[in-house]
């Protein structure tokens, strides 16, 4: 790379694109769910394709979906993915069934970029000028296409538990272990969705997590498996999907399960204080008597001012049972809580500015010194704010008692040594 090109990313590219795709994350966040409707719609087509296949004999069960970015196509204006319905074999099937994917919403963003460096070259007294050539230019502008394919990532990953859900997908004849992964053709992809109908052995899976394999656990399927009473601590779980799970009386403590999905789980009794829970969704599970202590999940960007990808869609507790629940120094704005099961449940010092509560009763739940700005609650809704409930001690659990100024000391403490924590 020559050093004018070297410069001219460093001093007109790098800051360009943090200005743009803050402005694009913000467009991003507003047009989400009307986004995510138009991919069920499509994603239900490509399942009745193959069903039709199926149907005829020209395809047995599948293995594999896969949404592929075409950086060629980019150049030609078509922001098309692949789409590839596969069996088993994945790559090697020769007759998987093929498809698109328009994803022009997710690259508009170049064109701007584009045309900034462009007038950029062409300003009177730039240091550049003349020293890039178009091609260098283009090269740049295929680099700077992994972010608008990071957001398709995103938009894919959060659709998928909905889309699953068609009825096209239902009739489908599956491979028993099932993934949909995005990414390049014929290069690296990341599963934004897995099942595995192949019983996982409860006994070896106990086994496998107690020897905390770095990088072992991320993305992995865990269904139908009792693995209650465990310690699961320091774990990173990003990405991995729980269904129909008992874990009652389990720690999860200080974990990463940053867009992790739990569907119909026993979450009884367990613990998550100080784990990083962005963009996780826990759908129909019962948490009574969980424990949420210093939790960071909330929506957005890291730092509103500067992006890195893209933000985190809000942790989604919608329709599971909370009861006598306790969060404590949470950081959950624009969580969702529509449709919990809300009973004696503490948010104590919490951040739940954004938070979504409609469709719950939050009688009686207490907000004791939580934000609550731009909360949204049904019409007529009340809740205690002042007066915390004495803290309860559960069966088998470790609980800390005392105010809430205890408490916040505590996990102050706690906080201090739990630093160079990453996502």
């Amino acid at each position: 790379m020559t050093t004018a090109l070297e410069q001219f990313k460093q001093e007109i590219v790098i800051p360009l694109r943090n200005q743009v795709m803050l402005r694009f994350e913000h467009i991003y966040q507003q047009n989400r769910e009307r986004l995510k409707k138009e991919f069920l719609h499509h994603f239900a087509k490509q399942c009745e394709c193959v069903l039709d296949a199926q149907k005829i004999g020209e395809h047995g069960a599948v293995g594999h979906i896969t949404y592929s970015m075409l950086r060629t196509r980019l150049m030609d204006g078509q922001a098309l993915y692949l789409t590839e319905a596969a069996d088993e074999t994945w790559l090697f099937d020769p007759n998987s069934i093929e498809g698109e994917y328009d994803a022009s919403w997710a690259f508009g963003y170049l064109d701007v970029m584009l045309a900034c460096w462009e007038e950029e070259l062409q300003r009177p007294g730039s240091l550049y000028a003349g020293s890039i050539a178009q091609p260098e230019l283009e090269h740049l502008l295929l680099k700077e296409a992994e972010h608008g394919h990071a957001y398709v990532t995103n938009l894919i990953h959060l659709a998928m538990p909905e889309a699953v859900q068609c009825v096209s997908f239902t009739h489908l004849e599956r491979c028993e272990v099932f993934e949909v992964r995005v990414g390049e053709y014929l290069d690296v992809s990341e599963s934004v969705y897995k099942t595995n109908d192949d019983p996982m052995d409860e006994t070896e899976t106990r086994k496998w997590l107690a020897e905390r394999v770095e990088g072992a656990y991320g993305y992995t399927a865990f269904e139908h498996l009792d693995l209650a009473g465990g310690d699961y601590s320091g774990i990173d779980f990003r990405y991995s999907a729980f269904r129909d799970a008992a874990f009652g009386g389990s720690q999860f403590e200080d974990n990463n399960l940053v867009n992790t999905v739990w569907e119909q789980c026993d979450l009884t009794d367990t613990r998550w204080n100080r784990s990083q829970l962005y963009g996780a969704r826990f759908r129909k599970c019962r948490m009574v008597g969980a424990i949420f202590h210093g939790i960071e999940a909330r929506q957005g960007l890291p730092d509103p001012e500067v992006w890195d990808a893209p933000g985190f869609n809000p942790v989604s507790f919608a329709g599971s049972d909370l009861r006598e629940a306790d969060f404590v120094l949470a950081d959950l704005q624009g969580a969702d809580f529509t449709g919990a099961l809300l009973e004696d449940t503490v948010f104590g010092v919490c951040n739940l500015t954004d938070a979504d509560f409609r469709g719950t009763d939050v009688s009686r739940v207490d907000f004791t010194g939580s934000r609550l700005e731009r909360a949204q609650m049904d019409i007529g809704a009340s809740c205690s704010i002042q007066g915390r409930p004495a803290a309860r001690t559960r069966e088998g659990l470790e609980h800390i008692g005392g105010t809430i100024e205890d408490q916040l000391a505590t996990f102050k403490a706690q906080s201090l040594q739990q630093k160079g924590r990453m996502v």
